[in-house]
């Protein structure tokens, strides 16, 4: 049996509750009706694009340690190393940070990090050395050299 038409206050409260920001189950509640009804009345007079500019409009994104998903700060990079969240715009790699605070001074640009045991995400002060770019590269060849010769 077909489902009679809401009356045309009933239809407004929908799409007034919907831009507000309310969910289908809030709006099936304090309109007093069914959920078909409500997303046939939205469908009828909002493209999907539109709705989901209306959903995004409302809908306020948990960020930073607000959100679910926060791990402290912390995240690993595709190649393992650890990156810290210093500010809201501003990331740091930890084997630097560590470095850093170990020498009281900034690293240079020409100054890199070397992990001894050749794991990124260990960043022990006993693991980490400060090394120029050149001789970091060295000791990864001879890495390399002694993997392949055992």
């Amino acid at each position: 049996m077909a489902q009679r038409p809401l009356d045309l206050h009933k239809v407004n409260q929908i799409y007034d509750l919907f831009e507000g920001g309310a969910m289908i189950s809030e709006i099936v509640t304090k309109v007093g009706t069914n959920r078909e009804s409500v997303r046939k009345y939205l469908r009828q007079k909002y493209t999907p694009a539109q709705k989901r500019k209306i959903v995004k409009r409302n809908f306020k994104q948990l960020k930073g340690t607000s959100s679910p998903n926060w791990k402290g700060g912390k995240e690993i990079t595709r190649v393992g190393y650890v990156r810290l969240w210093i500010s809201k715009t501003e990331r740091v790699m930890e084997h630097r940070l560590v470095m850093e605070q170990h020498l009281g001074r900034k690293l240079t640009k020409s100054e890199v990090v070397h992990h001894l045991n050749g794991d990124n995400a260990d960043n022990r002060l006993e693991n980490l050395r400060v090394t120029t770019f050149g001789e970091d590269i060295r000791l990864h060849n001879l890495e390399r050299q002694s993997k392949a010769v055992s």
